[in-house]
């Protein structure tokens, strides 16, 4: 069988960065792999489930560019499923009917816990007759199905990233519920039916799930069904090596997104949490792909780094062509939507190299092509000996017809100013933006306009008559 996998978030809230790392290495193992990935929704905790979020999940992953070959198949849609295995299960003495209320596992738990031990069900229920379950039944009693932990429930698996890791069920939990009382069934079984069933063949996913790995293999061993192969990826953590914290910055897809992320950005950065590539760390999804492998992916914690997520950012930015980068940018770019397209591409592809998010970009616009200038006295020392360079090229700007050819009119104002190199364009720079560095002017000049140039070239001049 080919390779399977399976991404299954909860649509509690905003998919977070490491739902999304878990999702992108699955996916990418299946591209490497020509495999099937599968989305699929666990929705069965009807409390923290919104359909606002699930809509959320369907569009944070097709911004992002992983695309899915099955589903998604909804939880809620498959409870007669669960139900069907948990009557099984309890035919063949599998499991069993608990009739504990939440009042009495409380007590248990707080008496284990006076007693230093760690809480676990008592198995108060493992053993009543069929006359005690009927008389429970007729009295109204409501009850949960749990599933019975044999005496010889050890494992040992072979994570893909961890290696062994050898399991003690009895030593780790009591007999536990896979069927609520209201019909819904818990995470550990329903997980394992949906895994069975979909044939999934490799389980990728974060090591907080480690501890649920032992009661899904009892699963499977009832199931008397193969388990995946189990890689357990490393958690994500803050630059201090602590949890997580709103002080690093933005965790949800929805939140990176509004603050000017591209998805290759995104993409790129979280495929580098825990997976390192063999040469440079920028690529692209094409080449995540071919490069990908679950082995060179490290146990060890990766420190969330906002910082280098930029970074990452601004090198996609630097890489996408003028159409691409503004179809992304047109959401930060209101107030120009009655600007030309051509010049809207000329003025962002003049400005990138400045912007680390699509956030910075009207900004960028704004402060070398849209915003009056205010030349700062600093500036006056190099302005006046580089006033005879302004002087010829405005006066060669004044009677060109065509501003297309900057080159040109730079070198016949460098031939009649006699001024080259920094002391014939640092002025004209400061002239021209008010600022020292900048777009290539070649390209500043033409995006300025004529008139544009001819007044900010002026006003330098005015600037320096004001001082005599």
């Amino acid at each position: 069988m080919g390779v399977r996998v399976r991404f299954a978030p909860s649509p509690s809230g905003s998919l977070h960065i490491g739902n999304v790392r878990t999702a992108l290495f699955n996916w990418l193992f299946a591209r490497k792999n020509n495999g099937i990935f599968i989305l699929r929704i666990e929705d069965t905790d009807i409390e923290r489930t919104y359909e606002s979020a699930y809509s959320g999940i369907l569009e944070d992953l097709a911004w992002l560019g992983l695309n899915w070959d099955e589903g998604p198949y909804k939880q809620s849609d498959r409870l007669d499923i669960y139900k069907s295995y948990a009557e099984r299960f309890l035919k063949e003495g599998l499991a069993y009917k608990c009739f504990c209320s939440p009042e009495e596992l409380e007590r248990e738990r707080e008496q284990a816990l006076k007693e230093g031990k760690p809480p676990r069900y008592s198995g108060k229920c493992a053993n009543l007759t069929e006359e005690e379950i009927s008389r429970l039944e007729s009295e109204g009693r409501s009850c949960s199905i749990r599933f019975r932990i044999p005496e010889d429930a050890c494992f040992v698996v072979e994570d893909m990233i961890r290696g062994k890791i050898e399991f003690d069920v009895n030593a780790i939990t009591g007999d536990f519920i896979i069927l609520r009382s209201d019909g819904m069934p818990t995470y550990n079984f329903a997980v394992v039916i949906d895994d069975h069933l979909m044939k999934i063949t490799h389980v990728i996913r974060g090591e907080d799930h480690l501890s649920n790995t032992p009661r899904q293999l009892l699963i499977y061993r009832a199931l008397e069904a193969e388990p995946p192969v189990f890689a357990h990826l490393p958690m994500i953590v803050g630059s201090d090596h602590s949890k997580l914290s709103k002080r690093e910055g933005s965790f949800s897809v929805k939140e990176l997104r509004e603050q000017g992320l591209l998805p290759e950005g995104v993409v790129n950065y979280l495929a580098l949490l825990g997976w390192s590539p063999k040469e440079e760390e920028v690529k692209t999804l094409e080449e995540l792909i071919e490069e990908f492998s679950l082995e060179d992916v490290s146990p060890s914690p990766s420190a969330y780094d906002p910082a280098k997520l930029r970074w990452i950012n601004r090198q996609h930015i630097l890489r996408l062509d003028g159409e691409k980068l503004l179809s992304y940018a047109r959401p930060f770019l209101k107030e120009f939507e009655n600007f030309p397209k051509e010049w809207l591409i000329k003025a962002i592809l003049s400005i990138r190299e400045y912007a680390e998010t699509l956030k910075d970009i009207p900004e960028e616009i704004k402060k070398y092509y849209l915003n009056d200038i205010s030349l700062d006295d600093k500036y006056r020392e190099e302005l006046l000996s580089g006033k005879k360079a302004i002087e010829v090229f405005l006066d060669l700007l004044k009677n060109a017809e065509d501003i297309s050819d900057i080159d040109s009119l730079f070198k016949e104002a460098i031939k009649v100013s006699g001024l080259k190199g920094r002391r014939f364009y640092h002025p004209i720079r400061i002239a021209l933006t008010g600022y020292e560095s900048g777009p290539e002017l070649v390209e500043l000049i033409p995006i300025l306009g004529k008139r544009k140039c001819i007044e900010r070239l002026e006003n330098s001049l005015r600037f320096l008559e004001a001082e005599k």
